[in-house]
């Protein structure tokens, strides 16, 4: 039997991290090319010793902070593969800390906008206009969305924007033929930094790659312009 995206080429930003590791190994499974950007060649190598194959991952040394540098960063990848058939979006920058918003300094405010919903903004600005009729581009969204968590607004915050930006990029986009989605998290992810000891509820990183996956091929067609929660396990 075929696999699912067979054929496909694939660019996954944010494919270094720990969500983004299960989402590649997912596509590469699917029989995609997967392209991953990064700033630095020593993740790409890490990235590239967690993977069963390698045959068919592109690794690029890029950076994709603004404009300038995301459209150097597509045209070499354009250069090398010709054209995308899906983009996946997991990008979010880590907040562990337990502050009021009103007590947040400004440096941690710009910081947290620029890297979970500025670098949203960044990668769709670059990467959608390229993307032909029957292509995907799908947003990785986190729970915090949805809920008002004292404490933790620049989680919230930013998340919560990226549901607007997506819903925008959905209404200006609906003649492209692009499939346009946005996958929510409404759980913990247990990634290769993070296992789920004694989490039994938690979804993994690979279970969100696999369903990553399934939206970008033919099989998922008939999902578009959707919000979709993915929840924990019960």
């Amino acid at each position: 039997m075929m696999a699912k995206l067979e054929g496909k080429i694939a660019l996954i930003a944010g494919g270094t991290g720990g969500v983004g590791e299960g989402i590649v190994r997912a596509f590469l499974q699917e029989g995609a090319t997967v392209v991953v950007p990064s700033r630095t060649q020593e993740k790409l190598e890490e990235l590239r010793g967690y993977l069963a194959t390698t045959e068919r991952f592109i690794p690029i040394v890029g950076d994709m902070s603004d404009s300038d540098r995301s459209e150097n960063c597509l045209d070499r990848i354009l250069n090398q593969v010709g054209h995308l058939d899906a983009v996946v979006a997991s990008l979010n920058g880590r907040w562990n800390e337990d502050i009021p918003l009103l007590k947040t300094s400004l440096e941690d405010w710009k910081r947290m906008l620029d890297s979970n919903l500025t670098s949203h903004f960044v990668t769709a600005r670059t990467f959608l206009p390229v993307l032909k009729r029957g292509s995907t581009y799908t947003l990785i969204g986190g729970g915090a969305a949805d809920q008002a968590i004292p404490n933790y607004g620049l989680v919230c915050i930013p998340a919560a924007a990226e549901i607007m930006l997506t819903q925008i990029l959905i209404e200006e986009n609906k003649n492209s033929g692009v499939r346009i989605n946005e996958v929510i998290l409404h759980s913990l992810i247990a990634t290769r930094d993070r296992p789920a000891d004694g989490h039994p509820e938690w979804l993994s990183a690979d279970e969100v790659g696999r369903y990553t996956a399934w939206l970008a091929s033919d099989e998922a067609s008939m999902v578009t312009g959707s919000i979709i929660r993915l929840y924990e396990h019960p």
